[in-house]
């Protein structure tokens, strides 16, 4: 059975007969947006071993990895007890839910709505999208051979060879070659009536009807779409080949050729090269986007393995959606004179929208006459990672570009400034970054930031994307009865932690992690003692951690002498009630269980932490900041601080 058949994906499922009540063709776009590492890294730790990654098995107890996700197939399994399936199977074994729920939540993840009419579509029109990915995968091979064996192979060659790319980085893209004629593929691979449509319908050939030829009418023409181009395989998530970006050799037009929109492939969403760089670099944390497919393939040859680029198209939302899913830091790279500015703001107005904070967008300029491809091949790659650490952040070049269309010098000027920046500021979600957004406009144009939301009409407070200033606001209830984890002077030091739920979620982990303890207290041996050290100063996890020093300094292997320890203590009726929750999961399966809380537990003490930080110095308004807090405003501005 394929490991890459949807099909097969789907009959894995206990509840498969729940299956065509979704649409076929929108679990494979959901698997497709899906990275199955991302969604199994978040609840088992996992350790890259080859091309993939290992771990301990979320279910079955195991002292040894046997367990394996494949970031190419997007497959799991396990070699001790064969559990087996995709992203969907894993969501629906470990969170323990049906089918649907589990493709609501992955939905949901990926930005997607689950089709509301969920009529089961024809086993014709599934059967149809496979038979075209085996089309266009046909096609592929086929373009790879004649790289290697066709007649006219070395104009190709040499020209990639110009470019300075080695065999080895050719084969890892897949790069292949159309050769000169009409009716290559199309003579290879369309024997019959049935697989010539797949060929238009995948747009590998072009169908030309009522041809006049000399006076007379031909039913029809048929060639290949792409002739004499060097060929670029477009790949989906999951690394199927959904279309072509052909480049033509000499000085033919257009340049570039790429592939229409067919039923699978989407220019406006897809990005060359996103899964290149999610397999060559797993750990990914920032894209760089360029615009053709010669610079991705060119800069992964010099070891920058995290770009990517639009397929002949501006910068859409969609692409930033799914860039956003992938990382937290963007990067443009343009060209350096007037269009590529252009396209650059282009860029960062469809940016504005997906600004949440914990997200940063950059723009690298290029100097005049030079692309990635070329710069990095005349300058090498330290010098171009040095420019890419200079890179303008979104603020800076926002306030630059708009200072220089505007000006600021006369009054008139800053006026027509703020009339001009503050509608786009306000496309930005409301948070922190919207925030320092508006405390850099007020520090350009000298008004307050009140001012600012009044000229420009805008009714909402400065601080509205924020959370009420936590010391005006209502004391949030006491913890439950009998709960003693802090001492009212602790309360008071943290009790703003608890607006905007911060806090909120950490502490619910923190006693699922405790629950599970007073189950089984050698769950605490998942982890070395001293990582557990970052939880003793952390606000709703101090109980957490006396309970592990507890276990380890008096050797408390027992649930019941655990309890008895704070028989005593006012903590005991909580803890109590957390030991008497129910356990759904079996005793083999608490393991696994503890070890995906305390690791969803270090990721959300760091998000809550990084939030923190930032809040303080948007309590006061600008005019009563200091130097120094006015600086760090301004590094937090450009991203220099988190």
């Amino acid at each position: 059975m394929p490991l890459n058949d949807t099909s097969a994906i789907l009959v894995l499922t206990p509840v498969s007969c729940l299956i065509p009540l979704i649409p076929p063709d929108f679990i494979d776009d959901l698997l497709a947006r899906t990275d199955i590492v991302e969604i199994i890294e978040a609840r088992v730790s996992l350790k890259r071993t080859g091309q993939n990654y290992s771990g301990l098995c979320p279910f079955h107890t195991e002292k040894t990895p046997s367990f394996s996700v494949s970031a190419e197939k997007q497959f799991y399994y396990c070699f001790g007890c064969q559990a087996t399936g995709s992203a969907i199977k894993f969501v629906m074994e470990f969170d323990r839910l049906d089918f649907i729920p589990a493709v609501e939540l992955l939905a949901a993840r990926a930005g997607l709505v689950v089709p509301q009419d969920r009529n089961q579509e024809s086993s014709e029109k599934q059967q149809k999208r496979k038979s075209i990915y085996n089309v266009l995968e046909q096609s592929s091979v086929f373009y790879r051979d004649q790289l290697r064996q066709h007649t006219s192979r070395n104009i190709a060659v040499d020209y990639l060879k110009s470019r300075g790319l080695t065999g080895e980085i050719a084969r890892d893209f897949g790069l292949g070659f159309a050769p000169p004629g009409w009716d290559n593929l199309y003579s290879l691979l369309a024997k019959t009536n049935h697989e010539r449509q797949l060929l238009i319908d995948a747009g590998m050939v072009i169908k030309k009807d009522q041809v006049e030829n000399d006076g007379n009418i031909d039913d029809e023409k048929i060639y290949d779409r792409f002739r004499d181009r060097i060929m670029f395989p477009i790949r989906d998530l999951r690394g199927r080949v959904i279309a072509f970006g052909g480049r033509i050799v000499g000085d033919g037009k257009p340049k570039y050729l790429n592939s229409p929109e067919t039923s699978v492939f989407h220019k406006s969403r897809e990005l060359y090269g996103l899964y290149e760089a999610r397999k060559r670099n797993r750990k990914l944390d920032n894209l760089l986007v360029v615009e053709g497919y010669m610079d991705v393939v060119a800069l992964a040859q010099h070891e920058v393995n995290n770009s990517v680029a639009t397929l002949g198209t501006a910068t859409t939302s969609e692409h930033l959606d799914r860039i956003f899913r992938a990382v937290p830091t963007v990067t443009f790279c343009f060209d350096g004179d007037t269009a590529g500015k252009n396209a650059a703001w282009k860029a960062l107005l469809v940016s504005l929208a997906h600004m949440k904070d914990g997200r940063s967008a950059r723009f690298l300029f290029v100097p005049d006459g030079e692309d990635p491809d070329s710069l990095i091949r005349a300058e090498g790659k330290d010098q171009f990672d040095w420019r890419l650490d200079r890179a303008l952040h979104l603020p800076d070049f926002f306030f630059e570009k708009l200072q220089a269309d505007v000006g600021n010098d006369s009054l008139d000027g800053k006026a027509q400034l703020s009339n001009v920046a503050m509608p786009l500021i306000m496309k930005i979600p409301g948070g922190v970054f919207r925030e320092l957004m508006i405390v850099k406009l007020s520090e350009i144009t000298n008004l307050s930031p009140e001012k600012l939301m009044e000229l420009a009409g805008i009714s909402d407070d400065f601080h509205a994307g924020l959370s009420p200033d936590p010391r005006s606001a209502e004391i949030p209830p006491p913890p439950p009865e009998g709960w003693d984890g802090y001492s009212p002077d602790e309360y008071e030091d943290h009790y703003e932690d608890y607006s905007d739920d911060i806090g909120q979620e950490s502490s619910e982990l923190a006693n699922r992690a405790i629950s599970l303890l007073l189950r089984q207290p050698e769950l605490v041996d998942q982890h070395a003692e001293e990582e557990y050290g970052k939880f003793e100063s952390a606000v709703g996890c101090r109980l957490l951690f006396e309970i592990i020093r507890t276990i380890y300094a008096e050797e408390v292997r027992s649930p019941v002498l655990l309890l008895a320890k704070y028989q005593d203590r006012a903590e005991f009726s909580h803890l109590k009630q957390l030991a008497e929750q129910e356990q759904l999961l079996d005793v083999a399966d608490l393991p696994d269980e503890y070890r995906g809380v305390i690791f969803r537990l270090e990721r959300k003490l760091q998000e809550e932490s990084q939030t923190m930080l930032k809040r303080p110095l948007l309590t006061k308004s600008f005019a009563d900041l200091t130097d120094d807090e006015k600086q760090q405003l301004r590094d937090m501005t450009s991203g220099k601080s988190s």
